[in-house]
């Protein structure tokens, strides 16, 4: 499997698997919440009523040239959401100033806000697992604010009559600059899955999944204000003849990262599959932006919190990485890897490598500044 990386990688970004027209590109705002809806439908069971997304990044005024405490004019939308008619529009949140040099407010609070994306949403998708719930209300935070202007679209095109189906649910985004995603939920006889690149064959699905959860996870945990920890994964094959899988294993890393020149050969030791979840609990633990007052040490630093997001995201992970090396894959790692709190070491960087077979997996994570 070729590099995986989340689709906001500032150094080695997942490419994106959908053809985009002109200059519709997602900004790293629009990859978390594409994201977030393509994970969403690998997460939901087949036996929950289908639907399906279209996510149309595009753009639109500023708000400084056109703020929205009402709908900007119908035909202004439908092009920066790529509709061929918009019968009508709604407000749900959007800042408004009063004047020069006062600041941008909002009518509700953005919590009010996310919640009623939250009821949004789970009308068109049906959620069951705490999982979804959880990963439901991220996507809504996220559409809901701090810095969101946010409409409801209808089109006239969801049913026959020409009546809008309170089943369809059109949103459109916009951020401070005037860039727009629209995020569009229909029902559907099935669940749509996201698009995937056939060049990866069988493997297709599973990069997609991993980048959107790698998208995720980089979004929620940060190594100070300016840099997100970045993850990695990438599989290889190793030569037939050698007998010794992990020193081959770690030659083939240090001979085949993408920064091979920077660094030599790394030493391993051997983990279990425990300490494995145990040590990538530890790291979102210590990296969780929220979890951390700026006056408790590390030692007070509280648990993730029961059903919070970043934990089924460190799960969802390491149990999609270990389903494809197999239950019998010879683990080994080097660099931070806790799996006691408070946490030893300071290394800037965690390798993972799974060996099974002719096969070797390398699960990498970045905590560099």
């Amino acid at each position: 499997m070729d590099l995986t990386t989340a689709y906001t990688d500032a150094w080695y970004r997942q490419p994106d698997p959908v053809e985009r027209v002109g200059d519709r590109r997602p900004t790293n705002e629009h990859w978390v919440m594409i994201a977030a809806v393509w994970l969403l439908a690998m997460w939901s069971s087949q036996q929950v009523p289908g639907w399906a997304s279209i996510l149309v990044p595009g753009r639109t005024k500023s708000r400084e040239d056109r703020q929205w405490p009402e709908p900007p004019p119908l035909p202004e939308l439908a092009d920066a959401g790529d509709l061929p008619a918009i019968t009508g529009a709604t407000v749900l949140t959007s800042r408004v100033s009063t004047g020069p040099g006062q600041p941008y407010r909002t009518a509700r609070a953005d919590e009010e806000v996310a919640a009623e994306l939250a009821t949004l949403i789970s009308d068109v998708v049906a959620v069951h697992e705490q999982r979804e719930v959880a990963l439901v209300r991220f996507l809504a935070g996220h559409l809901a604010g701090p810095y969101s202007d946010v409409l409801r679209l209808t089109t006239g095109a969801e049913s026959p009559n020409g009546v809008s189906s309170p089943e369809s649910l059109h949103l459109l985004h916009r951020d401070t600059r005037g860039s727009a995603l629209r995020v569009s939920l229909t029902p559907a006889l099935e669940i749509q899955r996201p698009p995937v690149f056939a060049s990866d064959g069988p493997d297709g699905p599973l990069r997609t999944r991993i980048a959107c959860v790698m998208t995720l996870l980089s979004d929620l945990l940060w190594v100070n204000n300016n840099n997100p920890v970045d993850f990695r994964f990438r599989i290889g094959r190793l030569d037939q003849d050698e007998s010794d899988r992990v020193a081959e294993a770690a030659r083939w890393w240090a001979e085949n990262r993408e920064d091979a020149d920077e660094y030599d050969e790394e030493e391993f030791r051997a983990i279990s599959t425990t300490d494995l979840r145990i040590g990538f609990r530890n790291v979102a633990r210590l990296f969780l932006e929220e979890l951390w007052d700026g006056e408790n040490g590390i030692d007070e630093v509280p648990q993730l919190p029961i059903n919070h997001l970043v934990s089924f995201l460190c799960d969802d992970l390491l149990d999609l990485v270990l389903a494809r090396m197999s239950d019998n894959a010879q683990i080994v790692c080097s660099g931070f890897l806790p799996v006691t709190w408070p946490p030893e070491g300071e290394d800037e960087q965690t390798t993972v490598l799974l060996i099974a077979g002719h096969e070797v997996a390398v699960l990498a994570v970045d905590l560099t500044c």
